[in-house]
């Protein structure tokens, strides 16, 4: 009997287990659903240089490090996204250097004077009535990185630079967020949105999805302001045996300048090649008054230029902290040297009157020599000379009174 009654109570298990058996789903409904990695593609920021518009570009370097942001999770209207830090590190491709995650500009290179200043192009603050910038695009490899679920992934870029006359942006960092979606159980790189900071994320569609056009704002990039200013120089005479046709051998030196920077001549105010008038020394005539100048590996650059009377030159592009000496051979005359509290040259209009020598700061300078060169005439000569004058004169007045009285007295005897 208690045989009979295990074996009924194990068919009923057995029963119960197949039946419980066609009730379950797939084993695989259970399952995680895991998706495959996906990798990134590439996107690009911009790297701006507003300078003068007489400016030159310099040679400067900008390096950058790009970092997992902080994971977080934002509610916009209602929906929420999901912000991840970013995985594996991006690689920003050499920009205009064989060194990675680096932007060089060259003395070479074009600014928007060449090509038309482009709208798409978000440069903070510039004036175009007095600015130009130079652009360089830094392109960001996202290959290696692998994203294992939907999401918003986030990474700091952080700028550093450290370059004479360059104020870096004020904002160092920006933050670069890459968009992965799910695509019917695939992932998807959707999109990179580039933002100002780590509080900004753009309003989403409706679909949830990012659009980087509702964004407040919409930076591009880093932009980066080089302070430089213009030096003038010029050249009065003054004095009764000062020449105004005479070339004056001017001396320029530049000190404490980025080697390879090059400096533009303006030359409208003074003649390129000098002449060979007489009052001129043979050493001054012929020669020529660069439109250029290039520093020199030291930093340092010397130039001579010949001047007249009320000519001038500019060279223009110097950078902020530069240092510069004017000098001159006086030959002869007397010279007296321009300064900021007795300027003895007229200063250029929009410039302020400086030493002929000191620091380049945010400020177009004028400068120069004025030469003097006087002569004592000799009054002698008219002196001596009158009373022989006077003598002839009277001597001829008591000829033609005789002449005169001879032929009155002639007509009285006929």
């Amino acid at each position: 009997m208690m045989r009979f009654r295990k074996e009924k109570a194990a068919a009923a298990a057995l029963t119960l287990l197949v039946t419980a058996g066609t009730m379950l789903p797939a084993a695989s409904v259970y399952a995680e659903n895991v998706y495959a990695p996906v990798s990134g593609t590439s996107t690009a920021f911009d790297k701006y240089l507003v300078m003068d518009l007489a400016a030159e570009v310099p040679a400067v370097s900008f390096t950058y490090s790009i970092t997992p942001g902080e994971a977080r999770t934002y509610d916009v209207e209602g929906r929420q996204f999901q912000v991840y830090a970013g995985i594996g590190t991006p690689v920003m491709a050499g920009v205009g250097t064989t060194e990675p995650n680096t932007i060089t500009f060259a003395p070479n290179d074009g600014s928007d004077q060449e090509d038309a200043h482009s709208e798409a192009d978000l440069v903070k603050n510039l004036d175009t009535s007095v600015s130009k910038y130079a652009k360089k695009t830094a392109v960001l490899d996202f290959s290696g990185c692998a994203y294992p679920e939907p999401g918003v992934y986030r990474y700091v870029i952080t700028e550093q630079g450290t370059n004479q006359a360059v104020t870096n942006d004020p904002d160092s960092t920006r933050v670069l967020d890459v968009y992965v979606t799910d695509a019917e159980g695939s992932l998807k790189v959707q999109g990179y949105v580039l933002h100002a900071d780590e509080s900004d994320l753009p309003m989403g569609s409706e679909n949830g999805t990012a659009d980087a056009s509702k964004s407040e704002e919409k930076p591009t990039g880093f932009t980066n302001v080089y302070d430089t200013s213009d030096l003038t120089i010029r050249k009065q005479v003054a004095g009764n045996q000062a020449s105004r046709d005479k070339y004056f051998a001017f001396t320029l030196e530049i000190r404490d300048a980025q080697p390879g920077t090059v400096y533009a001549v303006e030359l409208s105010g003074a003649d390129q090649v000098s002449g060979s008038n007489t009052a001129t020394v043979e050493e001054n005539r012929g020669k020529t008054n660069p439109s250029t100048l290039i520093v020199g590996t030291d930093g340092t650059v010397q130039q001579k230029f010949y001047l007249q009377h009320g000519q001038q030159i500019t060279v223009q592009g110097i950078a902020k902290d530069t240092t510069y000496t004017v000098t001159e051979n006086p030959e002869d005359y007397k010279s007296a040297a321009s300064t900021a509290e007795n300027p003895v040259v007229a200063v250029k209009e929009g410039s302020e009157a400086g030493n002929t020598e000191g620091v380049i700061v945010s400020t177009d300078l004028t400068t120069g020599y004025l030469n003097e060169r006087n002569g004592i005439i000799p009054t002698g000569i008219m002196v001596t000379a009158a009373p022989f004058a006077l003598v002839t004169l009277f001597g001829g007045l008591g000829a033609a009174t005789i002449v005169m009285k001879r032929k009155s007295n002639e007509k009285k005897g006929n």
